[in-house]
């Protein structure tokens, strides 16, 4: 079987003569001016040999070798360096370790024994079996090949494929498209958020397939553009992050909405309005729909102009020891839903309705609510503050098990705004009223108890607030009674029908 040798210079007469001496030897040979290039003719035909100069143009021999060596299916491939004489010689040989080199010019007769003593080395480590399992894939580890670097080779060869990460308990896949990025994925966060967070792992693996995948696009810049913008947020991030206060840091606002600018930053204005559900650095930083790198900045830069100001003890939360529901409850709250089990692959939805005529009512109930594991605001709602200033509109989702969500949906409360109880209470199964103790609201409490009682026959739990007192709203006592008259009457139901 002829063997193959790839020959990688930026030296043209090299591969010239060197190239027509190897195939005068019955060698098959391959050239290739730079690393990025030579790294996807390693992956993709699998050579036998690779000589290649340690000084490479875009991609250094050092980094060609590094990604060979940490790819089960390019590891065992031995390599002899060719070393430029103006490169700093003693320093190259050095940085070199034990992989055979020559430094130019050299004779015939002195690489020709190297290729043969490489061949000779490579038959008695190669390990057949490991190399036909691993397929056509590229592994390898982050503390090797950045994923700065993957993404720069991926792109310069326009590569088509689906690139996992790992970094601890922690996963992040990049879809890539003819060598752009197109979608990024890191748990419940994606796009440039998502990817910028991920260049921050140090360690960690990388597994790329190629492959073809339908994924919804959330990245639009350039390939060069992203790694441009992620470049300097890294640069950046640990001088940014030596000023910051510790993420459990709890802020406060020492200004009203009256005083601030007019002319905030978007960024700026999701974390003011994150900051009216969320209290603590490291929440603002993961519910923001900006990169981590633009969240901390603009924080920082609101302390420094002392419209933020950072406690930094946290405030202990009181989270409750059981679930709100039990796996039991869960299972008959499904069944009041006309949900059977083994339905749909994918979550199901019913519906809470909360009534109130006061959106402050409605944004202290959602801040509370935030402290539940079960419940979780709808990060898409936040840039439109329309939703809680008018009390109407989705506003968050209840976990009560892996399988079924309850949305939670606000309506006012008042007389006018009846005509829309109806058309946006399907799929409802009970309903909450909020109301403000100073202001009596009792034409709303009837009102709304003749339509949830009597229309919709379902349970509804009332609130009376008294606005002016802290930490009287529990919504974990709230969901349950409502949770507790919802299963006394299914139970009744059933009874009566037995």
């Amino acid at each position: 079987m002829t063997r193959k040798i790839l020959l990688v210079d930026a030296d043209q007469a090299l591969l010239k003569k060197l190239g027509r001496r190897l195939k005068q030897e019955q060698f098959a040979v391959i050239t290739s001016a730079d690393g990025a290039t030579a790294l996807e003719v390693a992956i993709v035909g699998k050579p036998d040999l690779v000589i290649t100069n340690y000084h490479l143009p875009i991609f250094s021999g050092e980094r060609l070798r590094a990604f060979l060596r940490n790819n089960p299916t390019t590891y065992h491939i031995p390599i002899i360096f060719l070393v430029d004489t103006d490169r700093g010689k003693d320093t190259t040989l050095a940085s070199i370790g034990p992989d055979p080199s020559l430094v130019k010019p050299f004779r015939w007769e002195d690489i020709r024994p190297k290729i043969h003593q490489a061949f000779s080395q490579a038959e008695q480590e190669e390990d057949e079996d490991r190399i036909k399992k691993v397929g056509s894939g590229v592994e390898g580890n982050l503390r090797e090949v950045s994923l700065v670097d993957l993404l720069q080779i991926f792109g310069l060869n326009r590569r088509t494929g689906i690139l996992t990460l790992t970094h601890g308990d922690k996963e992040g896949t990049v879809y890539l498209n003819n060598g752009e990025v197109v979608s990024t994925v890191h748990g419940e966060i994606n796009g440039e958020k998502a990817l910028y967070r991920i260049l921050r792992w140090k360690d960690g693996t990388f597994n790329y397939h190629p492959d073809q995948f339908t994924v919804s696009r959330n990245i639009s810049r350039s390939i060069d553009a992203l790694l441009m913008e992620g470049m300097r947020q890294l640069d950046e991030w640990d001088s940014l992050q030596a000023k910051m206060p510790p993420g459990s840091s709890i802020l406060k606002m020492n200004k009203n909405q009256k005083e601030l600018p007019r002319d905030l930053r978007p960024v700026t204005e999701e974390v003011l309005l994150l900051l009216e559900f969320y209290s603590s650095v490291d929440d603002i930083i993961e519910k923001s729909k900006h990169t981590d790198y633009e969240v901390s900045r603009s924080i920082l830069g609101l302390i420094q102009k002392g419209i933020l100001s950072a406690i930094m003890e946290r405030r202990a939360v009181k989270r409750d020891e059981a679930p709100l529901v039990t796996a039991e409850q869960a299972l008959s709250i499904r069944k009041v839903m006309g949900l059977e089990d083994g339905g749909s692959a994918g979550p199901e939805w019913g519906k809470i309705l909360l009534f109130s005529s006061s959106p402050g009512l409605v944004k202290q109930f959602l801040v509370e609510a935030g402290n539940l594991d079960e419940f979780k605001l709808s990060r898409d709602n936040f840039s439109n503050r329309e939703i809680l200033n008018s009390s109407f509109g989705p506003l968050g989702a209840l976990e009560i098990s892996d399988k079924t969500r309850l949305q939670l949906f606000v309506l006012p409360s008042g007389p006018t705004a009846r005509p829309m109880w109806k058309p946006f209470s399907e799929g409802s199964v009970g309903a909450i009223l909020l109301t403000a103790r100073e202001n009596g609201d009792m034409d709303d409490l009837a009102m709304v108890s003749e339509f949830v009682n009597n229309s919709l026959k379902h349970p509804l739990v009332h609130r009376e607030v008294d606005t002016r007192a802290e930490g009287k709203l529990s919504p974990s006592d709230v969901f349950k009674d409502l949770f507790t008259l919802l299963l006394e009457e299914e139970s009744e139901y059933e009874g009566k029908n037995t």
